[in-house]
């Protein structure tokens, strides 16, 4: 009789598809999810989110998945998508009880054996707010008071060099890549406001220290390897070899040198004009026990990363959507010409006080908000009984995406995908009490700068510097696109990503460049 035998190669095969699927099978049955629905592969593992992440295409995801399956979708393993307004002042609460998730914590900063979680990337709601106690009165609406001259001196920089580069003395001038130059003075106001010298990108006209590039790379890893935040261990954290992403190196340099300089009188800084790095070494004099070096620079680096594309990214979204459609376009551009504004650059208070300024900015972010990407927070003790009536567990992420909440009809009404400023002003035949009613429906469910105690620090700075900013280039300029037939493209990364976003300018009769501001110095 002959003995049967298996190759030991079959056997090593058959061991490892028995392997992976216990590894996948047996968290499926056993997970308190399990009953909700979403694609299936979503339900086994975390690398179908960063399939989609990856493609910057998870915005789009989500928002059709939420069609096709309703408020609750299940988008990972552990992972539940909410499309509830109401839930998200309890689950993005001001009091740290909802923790963030991992991949959050993806963007702290190795140092040695250790790792510097910054005010974002800190998972500890109790060690976060010890953190952004030293720090966080400088970002209100007094304490970014004071950096208003710092912006005032980029925008005039700004004004001048696209007067210079795209107006012709007859007409309109050659195409202006508005998508490129709303990062080149995003990357120098910030650069201004923290440490009183642009970062050049307007000067130099292009990506001369590669740091848009390099910042565009280092969102999409955050995001990517995020949705499987045990990869960063082996990439970014790996304690023998750091294989990627690229690093904020170059900022981080920089941001030193100015601090050397600062600290030694090098730089000649204007202490009438103080910037965020005067606010910083104040915050470390005062709290030496939170605020050490490290702890100084990663509010620097902060400020970069957080402070950069978001403003890109609405100034984009303002001017794109505006100029498709003109009746928006010329309603706004009539209400900033009728504002008999006193000074150029718009001061802030005389920009808030245009109502359809107002109406046009806050629809533009409502629609493409600063992170398109889940706020996310485990359930804690105790679960969560969501709207329809079913339970949550403690343990289970849950998450809501700022482009899907943003569309929801029940709060935006039947036209939510559609782009209309009107609906944050006042309509004709609506009383006052049913408009006052909308709007806080509107303001509670709204998700541009996130909510609770993770609300973005540096909301009221992103405010005054696009509200500025976009009155200002209209009561200087006339704009057009260059193709009106041509669509933009959005790759959603951290932060949405547009280009193709080709403009042209013609000077305003009577309007004189520069604006009269000092227009500082670069690095």
């Amino acid at each position: 009789m002959t003995r049967l035998t298996t190759h030991p190669v079959l056997t090593f095969f058959a061991i490892l598809w028995a392997a992976l699927l216990l590894w996948y099978m047996v968290p499926y049955f056993t997970s308190p999810i399990r009953g909700r629905r979403g694609p299936f592969l979503a339900s086994l593992t975390n690398y179908w989110r960063m399939y989609h992440a990856a493609g910057g295409s998870m915005h789009l995801v989500s928002h059709a998945l939420h069609q096709k399956y309703g408020p609750v979708v299940r988008m990972g393993p552990n992972y539940l998508d909410l499309d509830y307004p109401s839930l998200m002042s309890t689950c993005l609460d001001s009091h740290g009880v909802w923790k963030k998730t991992e991949w959050h914590g993806i963007s702290g900063v190795k140092l040695g054996d250790k790792i510097l979680y910054n005010i974002f990337s800190e998972c500890n709601p109790a060690e976060h707010a010890r953190i952004k106690k030293p720090v966080a009165k400088y970002f209100s609406s007094t304490g970014v008071s004071v950096m208003e001259p710092h912006v005032n001196s980029v925008l005039s920089f700004f004004v001048k060099r696209l007067d210079d580069q795209f107006t012709e003395h007859a007409g309109f001038g050659k195409p202006l890549k508005f998508d490129e130059w709303a990062s080149f003075y995003a990357w120098d106001t910030i650069a201004q406001s923290t440490w009183s010298r642009r970062a050049g990108h307007l000067e130099q006209a292009f990506d001369f220290d590669g740091m848009v590039d390099t910042s565009a790379k280092v969102m999409d890893y955050l995001v990517t390897v995020g949705m499987q935040p045990s990869m960063d261990k082996v990439l970014d954290k790996n304690p023998i070899f750091r294989i990627g992403p690229p690093s904020f190196v170059p900022v981080a340099n920089a941001a030193f040198s100015h601090l050397t300089r600062r600290r030694t009188g090098e730089d000649e800084h204007d202490s009438s004009e103080p910037d965020f790095l005067d606010c910083y070494l104040d915050a470390m004099k005062k709290y030496p026990e939170v605020v050490d070096e490290p702890r100084l620079m990663s509010y620097i680096l902060v400020n970069v990363a957080a402070g950069v594309d978001t403003t890109a990214t609405t100034l984009r979204a303002i001017f794109y959507l505006a100029l498709k459609d003109r009746r928006v376009w010329e309603t706004l551009e009539a209400q900033i010409l009728g504002a008999s504004f006193t000074e150029l650059p718009v001061s802030y208070s005389q920009a808030r006080a245009v109502p359809y300024l107002e109406a046009v900015i806050r629809e533009s972010m409502r629609l493409w908000p600063g992170s398109c990407f889940a706020q996310e927070r485990y359930v804690p003790p105790g679960g969560l009984i969501l709207p329809d009536g079913t339970f949550v567990s403690e343990g289970v992420a849950v998450g809501f995406n700022a482009y899907v909440i943003h569309r929801n009809k029940d709060v935006w009404g039947d036209d939510a995908e559609e782009f209309r400023p009107e609906r944050w002003l006042q309509g004709e035949e609506e009383s006052t009490e049913r408009f006052k009613q909308r709007l806080r429906l509107m303001n509670s469910s709204d998700l541009s700068f996130g909510a609770g105690s993770r609300k973005c620090l540096g909301v009221n700075f992103a405010t005054m510097e696009v509200y500025k900013t976009v009155a200002t280039l209209i009561a200087v300029f006339e704009f057009e696109l260059a193709d009106p037939a041509r669509e933009w493209k959005v790759h959603n990364s951290m932060f949405p990503r547009q280009s193709g976003i080709d403009l042209r300018i013609k000077r305003r009769e009577g309007v004189t460049v520069p604006l009269g501001m000092d227009l500082g110095k670069d690095c």
